[in-house]
């Protein structure tokens, strides 16, 4: 039997509740006569299990007549920083690998439209963490997820997306990477093959004493002929910008 989507409509009487099982959470919705109450609840294990009761003691959204809710996809609202030990690039040399993107539940009343969005729950649990120096840096979200070569080996998950990155080298040094911030807030939602991939990241490394240059655009090897978008960029801006897009820790212990 296909896996059901955990994505799309909703529909739900006046009356009816449903449980519904997101792995790191169990999403309560319970429909009013003119609204909706929403309850996440934690992961509680030793066999216990939910009691559609007490939905209504979650979130009251008063959204009208309409006994449909949208449930959809979408990208986190902050930066995502990827770390890596184990990524060294040689000088003129580019690499393309991917990282998974963990997605956030988005939830609609009638239509998905953005003055329709009553809430938002992460599918995985999210770390914040902060990016570059005490001074300048810039509060983001800790990307857990490892590095993959090969697209063909990350299996399919609704609730991450695969986030292709292209990185050139233009130094005479090698570059090794530590700290790597990925703008997903300023980044598309796709469907392509059953994947949900979110925008190409095409990076251009100049040296740590440059801003590296990025651009979140399209490839018909990740995203198909015709783009399926399932989600548009939180904060859109240009596509092409000069960034503080990497960050190396400095050792104090060494001199130089």
């Amino acid at each position: 039997m296909e896996k059901l989507s955990i994505y799309g409509k909703k529909q739900l009487n006046p009356g009816e509740s449903v449980l519904m099982d997101y792995g790191i959470f169990t999403l309560g919705i319970k429909r009013n006569d003119e609204g909706w109450y929403l309850k996440s609840f934690d992961d509680v294990g030793d066999g216990q299990e939910n009691d559609t009761n007490e939905i209504v003691d979650g979130t009251y959204y008063h959204s009208g007549k309409s006994n449909k809710l949208i449930l959809a996809p979408a990208l986190p609202v902050k930066p995502m920083v990827f770390k890596s030990s184990r990524i060294i690039i040689s000088p003129k040399q580019r690499i393309t690998f991917f990282v998974k993107i963990p997605l956030i539940l988005q939830v609609y009343a009638s239509k998905k439209q953005d003055e329709n969005l009553l809430a938002e729950f992460p599918l995985q649990q999210i770390s914040n963490t902060w990016f570059g120096e005490p001074v300048n840096g810039e509060v983001a979200f800790a990307l857990e997820s490892e590095h993959y070569l090969d697209l063909k080996t990350i299996e399919i998950d609704e609730r991450f997306a695969i986030c292709p990155i292209s990185i050139y080298n233009n130094d005479n040094a090698a570059l090794e990477l530590e700290r790597l911030i990925i703008r997903v807030d300023q980044m598309h939602l796709v469907k392509h093959n059953n994947h949900l991939v979110t925008s190409q990241v095409k990076l251009e490394y100049k040296g740590k004493d440059y801003l590296s240059s990025v651009n979140y655009g399209f490839s018909k090897a990740y995203h198909g002929e015709n783009h399926e978008i399932v989600a548009k960029p939180r904060n859109p801006e240009g596509k092409s910008m000069l960034k503080i897009n990497f960050h190396f820790i400095k050792n104090i212990y060494r001199s130089e």
